[in-house]
């Protein structure tokens, strides 16, 4: 699903499949069931994630050499989002430079801009939430316990969808450790809390109640599409941002 997500909006950003793009929409296609198929086959991997992460960067490094004037590239390099900062700024390089001027660059540009604050291997940073009664959560206070942090909103309709998911990850693991920490973006606060009592979400939830581009949290972290979410470990490290649910539990079985 997220991977259709980022697909629908290529195409809303109107620039992959101009008449000017060097690639046609055939190959376009091609390409992006290749990387998924790669991207599905080396998460399900019985490896430590600094393998798969090297995997995805040898892949993603390796397509844009051969393919160095496909605008998808960025695409591809913003679904990097778990490498570090050299390493998408080296892959975002390696795109020619001919087409860094199309509207797609802005996913690459976005993954940057995530990483600058919060990269994968790292110490997750300082967050403080308040929620509309005033009460205050700091995300380091949870330290000792895994921590999912899902950011979505009642007007998401993907968001929606994964919550049955995550509901199934709460209930087996919260009693093991995990926590998790719903964000939305909602404005409207009869919305946002209409959306928790359908879905039942009993985990915890804070909504700055402020159109996104207003949100503090989303400036913070650059969060230009949902769902998004960052899974941090007991020792305060984010060891993975966007994942499926199916990743996230994976990785919980794996280090619980």
């Amino acid at each position: 699903m997220r991977y259709l997500l980022a697909l629908i909006l290529i195409i809303c950003f109107g620039s992959c499949f101009s008449q000017t793009a060097p690639e046609t929409k055939d190959s376009t296609t091609e390409y992006l069931s290749q990387m998924q198929m790669f991207i599905q086959h080396n998460e399900s991997l019985r490896v430590p994630d600094s393998v798969k992460r090297q995997n995805l960067y040898r892949q993603l490094k390796s397509f844009i050499i051969e393919h160095p004037k496909a605008e998808i590239n960025f695409t591809f390099i913003y679904w990097g989002i778990n490498l570090n900062y050299k390493q998408i700024h080296e892959l975002t390089n390696l795109v020619d430079s001919s087409i860094h001027n199309v509207g797609s660059k802005a996913w690459a540009d976005m993954a940057l801009k995530r990483i600058s604050v919060a990269e994968t291997g790292k110490p997750f940073p300082t967050l403080i939430l308040t929620d509309t009664l005033g009460n205050q959560l700091s995300v380091f206070d949870l330290k000792g316990k895994i921590v999912l942090i899902d950011v979505w909103s009642s007007w998401c309709v993907p968001c929606r969808e994964e919550i049955p998911d995550i509901k199934k990850l709460y209930k087996k693991y919260n009693s093991k450790g995990l926590e998790i920490i719903g964000i939305s973006m909602d404005e409207h606060k009869q919305n946002w809390l209409k959306a928790i009592r359908e879905d039942k979400q009993t985990w915890k939830a804070y909504c700055e109640l402020k159109n996104w581009r207003a949100n503090k949290f989303a400036k913070q972290f650059s969060i230009y599409k949902i769902p998004a979410n960052f899974l941090i470990d007991q020792n305060g490290i984010l060891v993975g941002q966007d994942m499926s649910v199916e990743a996230v539990n994976s990785w919980i079985a794996e280090h619980k």
